[in-house]
């Protein structure tokens, strides 16, 4: 209540198809310097401004206290049905099984193991530029183990978003997810392992690149940006020196950032050309970056996450991977934080295939320096007969909101 105002309270990230008259711009989903438009923002005063935006970004920021519209209602990124899909599920559809006592404990074990391991990882690339593949390689498969039998806590524990600790977070996150995916799409299991294997490993190079430009707020220069897309070719050098590695994964590490449209980096590769690990590893990197909190953007819901992946599949992102990844993921996933049509705040515990905003869920009850698990609702019953009047998820909210902590929730769970 005291103090500065947190700079999200007063903008929106939006679809630029959501732009008014009136909206003024103040961040875009590409550095300032590649568009004709000043560096302090653009206020939109012509159709031809909007059809800009429209035709070169995925998303925008508009301030909700400059230019003429400020406080204009918004209609949220849409998040597509299962009747949109143009593809067939090819494994799982909706992440199986219910987080409970005995899975989350486990499920906690192996998180912090692998916590201990990432960070151990970025830091032997730090200082010798290399790594103990082996290790990596015998977490990635115990984490394969657990993940057969223990997806929907493993998922849970990827809400956990602590600020002073996104990297190793994100490899991890980033190592769950794609094994996940490549579950979803029916990979045996060599593959998968090396799906988490490129997950894990995919953002190590950035422990070479200048760490103030890393984690700069506020837009980039182009020679900022160059600098950060080094860590593609930099993770990809080491993994390729120790030879032990898979090519596969080696490579999923140098393309992770390329797109269909030929827009990505570091070589502009199209479509097909991008092997298929790397638009796997794409598609959750994205994913977990959107709903995280980082320096230059808050964190996303993930229906605002499904939504930024849906309208980009087939120019940002594989198509297929990405209906296969919100089938899998589902409307909503275990961990997933919501406000329920009578206003009380939830957790999901698991999702229902077919039941879309109806799952099964924990109530959030306040409590003095934050909240604590209370009832379980399975939405699907208590809307049976019920009408109009239903008990249903009003919003999907964003990891972190109102200061709740998942690692806390995960530690008192009963």
């Amino acid at each position: 209540m005291f103090g500065e105002e947190p700079r999200w309270m007063f903008e929106s990230r939006i679809d630029p198809t959501q732009l008014q008259i009136g909206h003024f711009v103040t961040r875009l989903d590409r550095p300032w310097s590649e568009t004709h438009f000043p560096l302090q923002g653009v206020l939109i005063d012509s159709q031809e401004k909007k059809a800009w935006m429209v035709e070169n970004c995925a998303w925008v920021v508009i301030s909700h206290v400059r230019g003429p519209a400020a406080g204009a209602p918004l209609t949220p990124m849409k998040v597509p049905r299962p009747s949109e899909f143009t593809h067939k599920p090819r494994g799982r559809t909706v992440v199986p099984g219910r987080v409970t006592r005995e899975t989350l404990d486990q499920a906690l074990r192996i998180y912090d193991s692998l916590d201990r391991q990432a960070r151990e990882l970025a830091e032997q690339f730090r200082q010798r530029g290399r790594i103990e593949v082996s290790t990596a390689k015998e977490v990635v498969h115990e984490l394969a183990d657990v993940l057969e039998h223990n997806l929907a806590a493993l998922l849970w524990l990827t809400r956990i978003k602590e600020r002073d600790n996104y990297t190793a977070q994100h490899c991890i996150n980033v190592s769950i997810l794609a094994i996940g995916l490549a579950h979803a799409l029916n990979w045996g299991r060599r593959r998968v392992e090396h799906a988490g294997l490129a997950g894990l490993l995919h953002d190590l190079g950035k422990t070479l690149v200048d760490q103030a430009i890393l984690h700069k707020e506020g837009q980039l220069t182009k020679e900022e940006f160059l600098e950060i897309q080094r860590h593609t070719e930099l993770g990809y050098k080491m993994l390729s020196e120790d030879g032990t590695m898979p090519e596969t994964v080696s490579e999923a590490v140098l393309y992770h950032h390329e797109r269909p449209d030929g827009s990505g980096y570091p070589h502009g590769l199209p479509g097909e050309s991008i092997p298929q690990l790397a638009r796997l590893v794409a598609i959750v990197d994205a994913y977990d970056a959107i709903t995280s909190h980082r320096v230059y953007d808050p964190a996303r819901s993930h229906h605002e996450a499904l939504g930024i992946l849906w309208k980009e599949r087939d120019h940002q992102f594989d198509g297929m991977m990405v209906e296969a990844f919100t089938q899998f993921m589902g409307w909503v996933t275990p961990g997933t934080l919501v406000r329920l049509t009578d206003d009380r705040l939830a957790v999901v515990l698991r999702g229902k295939d077919g039941r879309g905003l109806l799952p099964l869920v924990r109530v959030l009850e306040p409590r003095e320096g934050g909240h604590r698990l209370g009832e379980t609702l399975d939405l699907a019953s208590e809307a049976a007969g019920k009408g109009s009047l239903q008990l249903r998820i009003d919003e999907v909210l964003p990891d972190g909101t109102h200061g709740i902590d998942v690692r806390d929730l995960s530690i008192s769970f009963d």
